[in-house]
């Protein structure tokens, strides 16, 4: 074999393992392909939240309200509509699959979440209303969720 034809070989062997080592990392961010990804779009049915009701925060003596909620590599928030009433809000946000996530709500961004981690979002909110929260890389596939606002209870 010529030295030309075995550098050209090795060149083309390179350039194939690169394509399955980058194809292989867009599969870990998802159809979509990570932040600002412009891949797969799902239709406007399927990234609607859940009609479940929604989950309370639980006030602690802090008066904080918290929550849990999981992310899944089936590109779910659960629970994906969360209660609660103007003040601290703390999301505890478990990435249960491998698939990194993040979440926005009220302006302010969990940052990524690998697979596994578990990270706190704390948010202040002080009119009622509904407020999303989309995961940043998986939204248009129907990672949204919704924290619904409620006023204050007077007793």
């Amino acid at each position: 074999m010529s030295p030309r034809r075995a550098v050209l070989g090795r060149i083309g062997s390179i350039a194939g393992a690169a394509g399955v080592l980058v194809l292989a990392g867009c599969a870990s961010w998802g159809p979509e392909g990570g932040p600002g990804g412009i891949g797969r779009s799902v239709a406007p049915a399927a990234t609607a939240t859940s009609a479940a009701p929604a989950v309370a925060a639980t006030r602690g003596a802090d008066g904080v309200q918290r929550i849990t909620v999981t992310m899944t590599d089936e590109l779910k928030f659960e629970p994906d509509r969360v209660r609660a009433q103007p003040g601290i809000i703390e999301f505890r946000l478990q990435n249960v699959g491998v698939t990194p996530h993040d979440m926005t709500v009220a302006e302010t961004t969990a940052g990524n979440v690998n697979g596994g981690q578990t990270v706190t979002l704390r948010v202040t909110v002080e009119k009622p209303g509904e407020y999303p929260f989309p995961c940043v890389y998986h939204a248009e596939s129907g990672m949204r969720g919704v924290l619904e606002v409620t006023p204050k209870d007077n007793t």
